[in-house]
């Protein structure tokens, strides 16, 4: 309405200078043509003028600020688990943020992902985790979500808030996200295979600075659903995306503290906890005891030089765990559960380090090149209460190592060779028999990120 009133006003001034240069047109002839071609420019530079200042009214594009990431990787897979498991080529997310600053203290900030190049539905095999069976489901394919959508007030250093949808900074993957500050083609491996990948909730978040090098956040947002627990993943199913709007019956609340202690922002050493009732929020009132999960992690992240080092330790807990899965197991299959036994305990470590080795090489080169290994260990049934059974093939172990060529600061040329090691044994389709071997999901992946 405001942007009309403005053109209707513009389209006046231009009729009222109309009506003021008629008079001058009829008696062109008795004027100097060059006094009437000054008077006629010097109109039109007042509309201009005019155009600018209402034009500055609705927008300021100063104010805006445009950044964003991509990643696009190839994976080929040698598993004994799925020894038919086909190999991938995937334009695995591009994330744009947008920004607008309102004033010196008051900004927003959206980030939008398209995944996997587009949307639409797919179809999925899931020899796992669908009660024992072999059963396809129809699950989203690519997609366009809003991940993003928050007003910051940033009001003193130590003292700031954030309202809407934003990212909650619980573990390393979270504030390493972008494909430069990670080695591997994908995320992390043990937060990925627990913790949500991209972990966004609806709430409120203060945060602040305090003693120049501690950092703090404190989080209440909407929390977890414990129908989309599960076996392999503990939690991360439980990340509400299934439904239109989230349930917010329980609100989670959560808290992070840093320490930075080097020159480089990827410099820090920290640790975060979670807390909420996971049975709150399921879709049914299926539930009257409580779920309530725990977890707390300690980190690091090491970026100084030629040197990056970072690790992590990560323990949860759920309550009522064997309540979790007999309700889970009956849970119809349109919801999209797994439906199988949840693990009371999960704990996982992850370690890794790579060097710029180019230096040593060629002093002179612009560009990097990151050698690295990564160690993973990570189990999601580390104890189990009730009747449920502990599934050894959750337990999980994994040697990565691989290269980061980056041919620009913004660009980097990936690839890794990694070795997952089950608790699970090979079984002899011949023999019938266990062969005393464990299992292995071997994985190669070679892709390329960047930033702008």
């Amino acid at each position: 309405m405001v942007y009309i009133c403005i053109k209707i006003k513009l389209l006046m001034k231009r009729i009222y200078f109309i009506l003021l240069i008629l008079p001058f047109m009829s008696i062109s002839q008795e004027l100097d043509s060059l006094q009437l071609k000054q008077f006629k420019e010097q109109i039109k530079q007042e509309l201009k003028q005019e155009i600018k200042e209402e034009n500055k009214l609705l927008f300021n594009w100063s104010n805006f600020s445009l950044r964003g990431y991509g990643v696009i990787n190839y994976y080929n897979y040698d598993y004994d688990t799925d020894p038919a498991l086909k190999d991938k080529f995937d334009a695995e997310r591009l994330n744009l943020y947008l920004e607008y600053k309102f004033t010196d203290k008051i900004n927003f900030k959206s980030e939008i992902e398209f995944e996997h190049g587009g949307t639409g539905s797919t179809m999925e095999l899931d020899v796992f985790e669908e009660a024992g069976e072999f059963e396809q489901e129809i699950e989203k394919g690519g997609e366009v979500k809003i991940e993003q959508a928050h007003i910051n007030f940033q009001i003193k250093p130590y003292f700031n808030v954030r309202a809407g949808r934003m990212k909650v900074y619980f573990g390393l993957h979270q504030t390493l996200d972008t494909p430069t500050r990670y080695f591997t083609t994908n995320r992390q491996e043990m937060e990925n295979e627990i913790l949500p990948l991209g972990w966004y909730e609806n709430g409120v978040e203060v945060y602040g600075t305090f003693a120049k090098k501690f950092n703090y956040r404190f989080y209440i947002v909407n929390g977890l659903d414990a129908s989309g627990f599960s076996s392999r993943s503990w939690i991360k199913g439980g990340y509400q995306q299934k439904f239109e709007m989230v349930n917010a019956e329980s609100f989670a609340i959560a808290a992070r503290l840093d320490y930075k202690f080097g020159k480089h922002n990827d410099t820090f050493i920290g640790l975060a906890a979670y807390i909420n009732d996971s049975a709150a929020n399921r879709p049914k009132d299926d539930m009257e005891e409580s779920a309530y999960v725990t977890m707390i992690e300690g980190h690091i992240s090491y970026n100084e030089g030629n040197l990056r080092f970072n690790a992590i330790g990560l323990y949860g807990n759920l309550e009522n765990s064997n309540i979790v899965s007999q309700r889970n197991s009956n849970l119809p299959n349109s919801l999209g559960a797994k439906r199988t036994p949840v693990g009371k305990n999960a704990i996982g470590i992850s370690a890794e380090i790579g060097y710029n080795i180019l230096p040593l090489i060629n002093p002179s080169s612009k560009h990097m090149l990151y050698p690295f290994a990564r160690y993973d260990y990570y189990d999601t049934m580390a104890n189990v209460e009730g009747n449920v059974v502990d599934n050894p093939r959750w337990e999980r172990s994994s040697i990565t190592a691989g290269f980061n060529w980056f041919v620009h600061p913004q660009i980097v040329l990936k690839a890794h060779y990694s070795d997952r090691k089950l608790g699970s044994e090979n079984y002899n389709q011949t023999t019938l028999q266990f062969t005393g071997e464990k299992q292995h999901e071997k994985t190669f992946s070679t892709g390329i990120g960047f930033y702008f």
